[in-house]
């Protein structure tokens, strides 16, 4: 089962609780871990993919001093979250549709990241400066510089991630949301769809244990 999660709502956590940015995005860094945890201790045989959606393309509209909180958070803990799932049997996969913005500095450690951690059986991606959309637009483009045929394996293949995404589990504190924010659409044409109505840093392993049971009790057709 490949895992997809869109952890919203950092920046309310923070407002309504009287922190700043950095603070949430510190708890929230938490709150992977412990899902990883999670998996670990309760679905090891059940979850080979887990994707990650941290930073968008559209993010990068943000202002100045708080994307370069954001840049200084991924350099400071990546390589945590990374040895805490490689530990875990996960190799790390760095999903980007935009690198260029990102400064030198964190694309040399995301780049570092998954050549030191690729002896995983199993795949964690972090989605920093990603677009679904762009994430297609450049897998044809690929296609057609290369001369590849246009079907769906070799079009998989040029994708950032190359593989089905199976259920999708989205934060937040407007439950009525279904928005995939520029998640890989590709990929999660036919995943499931769970809400948790609350934000990131709020999310506990009961509430991930909840979701978990929610996707193995539905039955899933694809279409049939």
């Amino acid at each position: 089962m490949h895992l997809g999660v869109i952890p919203d709502g950092n920046r309310r956590y923070a407002e309504n609780n009287g922190l700043s940015h950095r603070e949430a995005y510190e708890k929230a860094v938490e709150v992977i871990k412990d899902i990883g945890k999670k998996l670990r201790d309760d679905y090891r045989d059940d979850i080979d993919e887990v994707t990650f959606y941290l930073l968008s393309e559209d993010n990068l509209d943000r202002d100045d001093r708080e994307l370069q909180n954001l840049y200084e958070l991924f350099n400071e803990y990546t390589e945590e979250v990374a040895s805490h799932y490689s530990r875990n049997g996960f190799s790390v996969n760095w999903a980007t549709t935009r690198p260029e913005p990102l400064p030198d500095k964190l694309r040399e450690k995301l780049e570092s990241l998954e050549t030191r951690f690729d002896e995983g059986e199993k795949t964690i991606n972090l989605l920093i400066s990603y677009s679904g959309k762009e994430d297609i637009l450049n897998a044809a483009e690929n296609i057609s510089q290369n001369g590849k045929d246009f079907n769906r394996e070799d079009f998989t293949g040029e994708l950032q991630i190359d593989s089905d995404i199976d259920y999708v589990m989205r934060t937040g504190d407007n439950p009525t949301r279904e928005c995939l924010s520029g998640f890989p659409i590709w990929n999660a044409s036919y995943a499931e769809y769970h809400h948790i109505p609350k934000h990131f840093p709020d999310v506990e392993k009961g509430d991930v244990e909840q979701a978990l049971q929610h996707f193995q009790k539905l039955r899933r057709k694809k279409g049939e």
